[in-house]
């Protein structure tokens, strides 16, 4: 990504919160193993590496804003989570094969990446996607076919683990808004 791309989202995350974790992870959660070590890719603010860090697990959380990462830093300290922020550039994937017991990926949409996020998994390790569905662009943000999934796409890019659990359809949130969404959580095979 640019120059140009970073202080974009530099300015996205800049003065705002981590916001509340998205349902989905929030509910998978007990699939995840205690004390292991995830990664939360695109992790933005920090919404879901804070409650995956809070639940008990290491979190490596990666995002390509650099304000985001300190922001997320700065209250991992302060409650003393395990979880280490780091900037990331996705466009080039950086972690070593077989070195996450569990990997969070939710609203970020790089097709070519989900092999990458496999070998990325420990045998047994789990894979937990969630993001948009093609019907969102009728309802809202976002609308680009690029960032949204057909259907039944996410169980094509999981093809090869084994699927613990799948849904796709609308998604209605506790502040009344809605959304089309595609959730997987899949096992590496031993």
């Amino acid at each position: 990504m640019s120059s140009a791309e970073r202080a974009k989202w530099d300015e996205t995350h800049r003065g705002k919160s981590a916001g509340e974790p998205e349902p989905f992870v929030v509910e998978m959660i007990p699939l995840l193993a205690r004390g292991g070590l995830v990664l939360d890719v695109a992790a933005g603010r920090g919404r879901n590496a804070l409650a995956l860090a809070r639940a008990g697990m290491r979190v490596v959380a990666a995002d390509f804003s650099e304000v985001a990462m300190h922001s997320l830093a700065e209250l991992a300290r302060a409650e003393h989570l395990s979880m280490w922020p780091v900037v990331a550039d996705f466009d080039r994937f950086a972690f070593r094969d077989q070195s996450f017991d569990a990997i969070v990926n939710v609203n970020f949409l790089d097709r070519a990446l989900f092999a990458h996020l496999v070998r990325a998994l420990r045998p047994g390790g789990i894979l937990l996607a969630e993001t948009f569905l093609i019907d969102q662009a009728e309802i809202g943000h976002p609308k680009s076919p690029s960032f949204l999934l057909k259907h039944y796409e996410l169980r094509e890019l999981i093809a090869g683990l084994e699927v613990l659990r799948y849904r796709e359809g609308l998604v209605a949130y506790p502040d009344g808004s809605r959304a089309w969404r595609a959730g997987a959580v899949a096992r590496r095979k031993s």
